[in-house]
C-alpha cells in the first residue's frame, strides 16, 4: 500500500513538474523528499514483515520491490539534480 502511494505520488509530481516546464519549485521538491522517506519507511516495514514466520510472502516482496525501485529512482533523480 505504501509503495503504491509512493508510485502514484511520483507520477503526480512528475506531471505537475512537466506542466510547469520543469520549474516545479520548492513545494514539489519537498514533496519528492517526503515521498523518498515514505518509500524508505515502506521498505523497512516490508523487510521486517518478511522476517516473520508463517506469512504469505507475496505482499512483503511486492512492498520490497516497489519501494526499493522507487528509492533507487528517487535517489538517481536527486543525484542528477545536484549537477
Amino acid at each position: 500500500m505504501i509503495g503504491l502511494i509512493v508510485i502514484l505520488g511520483f507520477i503526480a509530481l512528475s506531471i505537475a513538474s512537466g506542466i510547469n516546464g520543469g520549474e516545479g519549485g520548492l513545494g514539489i521538491g519537498i514533496a519528492g523528499i517526503l515521498l523518498f522517506f515514505l518509500g524508505l519507511f515502506g521498505f523497512i516495514l516490508s523487510y521486517k514483515e518478511l522476517k516473520q514466520r508463517d506469512i504469505y510472502y507475496r505482499f512483503p516482496m511486492m512492498g520490497i520491490i516497489s519501494n526499493g525501485l522507487m528509492l533507487v529512482l528517487l535517489m538517481i533523480i536527486y543525484i542528477l539534480g545536484l549537477y
